[in-house]
């Protein structure tokens, strides 16, 4: 018998092989993320955190702003932006501003990309690794967060998971286009072992932590 009969015989004699059957972990009840825990990960990760109350969340923004000294700025159109920190209020800075939202079709990238720095809320922020999370639709875009230089997030700690196991429950019953996951500021090491911070994104990631 030749040694490629030989091989044939064996596979034939091997058979299909069945289906895997993966066992998909149930969803898990959602826990309260460690606050604390969340501010020592992003700073390690190279975010600026303010941690501030209700009524201190527009001048915790006016003075991150002063900070960067930047001109323009877009906002993302949802109720936490314009409770605390709608274009108006910019405007009285001297600061560009208006919402994503509102920006024409064909103007979108090219606006977005031009911006100094952009600002939203976010949907769940994991205490284990200081990580903001944003889900994305139509209605939500995600350059927003992504390509102006400078990034600033509003987050509530009433919305902080414990670690990603609680969020991966969480999307599994969700129906959701995209998910933005930013850990402080992106970094490489590709060219001669260097790190450099903000190759991939904004330069500067700014959070705004709201006591509530």
């Amino acid at each position: 018998m030749s040694s490629r009969t030989m091989i044939l015989e064996k596979l034939k004699a091997a058979g299909r092989p069945g289906r895997i059957n993966r066992e998909i972990m149930p969803p898990v009840e959602t826990r309260p993320g460690d606050v604390e825990v969340f501010v020592q990960k992003a700073a390690a990760a190279a975010a600026q955190v303010i941690r501030t109350n209700a009524a201190e969340v527009p001048q915790a923004v006016r003075e991150t702003l002063t900070e960067l000294g930047c001109k323009t700025l877009l906002l993302s159109d949802e109720e936490i932006i314009k409770e605390y920190f709608p274009p108006a209020a910019a405007e009285e800075m001297g600061i560009e501003a208006g919402y994503v939202s509102e920006l024409p079709a064909d103007e979108y990238r090219r606006s977005i990309f031009r911006t100094e720095a952009g600002m939203s809320g976010c949907d769940y922020a994991l205490a284990d690794s200081g990580t903001i999370v944003i889900r994305h639709d139509g209605d939500n875009q995600r350059l927003l967060s992504l390509a102006p230089d400078y990034y600033i997030a509003l987050v509530k700690t009433s919305q902080m998971l414990k670690d990603r196991f609680d969020l991966a429950g969480i999307l599994e019953k969700e129906k959701t286009a995209a998910v933005t996951l930013i850990t402080g500021v992106s970094r490489t090491a590709d060219v001669a072992l260097q790190v450099v911070l903000g190759m991939h994104g904004p330069r500067k990631v700014y959070i705004i932590l709201i006591d509530d």
